[in-house]
């Protein structure tokens, strides 16, 4: 079990995946790999997770499954989080033990994540179905004014436009629908 607070900041990336990816290696980015999340999200017959700002998600990472409780955001200048993640055996009688308890699958968040790091800190360059392609840069355990000074030199650096997405990939979704 982890128990940890996420901090992250979003933005649309309006440059070629690729060629970004190729870029940040050349300027010593670790490529950590690719992973393809199937990310189910619950919500509670006696608990609306839409309006106390949580959610519980059950992650599909290349076969392997976690479940994660997400707190409500915690920050103002990121999407930040208190987050506590298990790791599963068995997805389907975890689904069905949720089920006893009175919690429904609601939506799916399909995405392709290719993970970089450098300074402590996750690159993630994902493309979500339906949605696009996206660029989050997340720390664990660090203060909302490390993350946006490592996201601000990042930005400068890069030159990534755009305005930072305080919406998680399900709220975008969900909105769209």
């Amino acid at each position: 079990m982890t128990d940890v607070v996420e901090r992250e900041i979003k933005v649309k990336l309006t440059i070629d995946p690729e060629a970004f990816l190729n870029t940040l290696l050349k300027e010593g980015y670790t490529y950590e790999g690719e992973e393809i999340h199937e990310d189910i999200y619950l919500n509670g017959e006696n608990k609306d997770f839409r309006k106390t700002d949580e959610a519980l998600r059950l992650r599909l990472v290349n076969g392997r499954a976690e479940l994660t409780y997400k707190g409500p955001r915690l920050g103002t200048k990121s999407k930040s989080r208190e987050e506590v993640t298990v790791t599963l055996d068995d997805k389907n009688g975890m689904l069905k033990i949720l089920e006893k308890l009175g919690y429904r699958a609601v939506f799916t968040i399909k995405k392709r994540r290719k993970l970089l790091k450098k300074n402590g800190f996750t690159v993630c360059i994902d493309s979500v179905e339906d949605l696009g392609d996206f660029l989050e840069i997340e720390g664990i355990n660090v203060s909302e004014d490390e993350l946006m000074n490592f996201f601000n030199n990042f930005r400068e650096k890069f030159k990534i436009k755009g305005d930072i997405i305080y919406k998680s990939y399900l709220e975008m979704r969900v909105g769209k629908s």
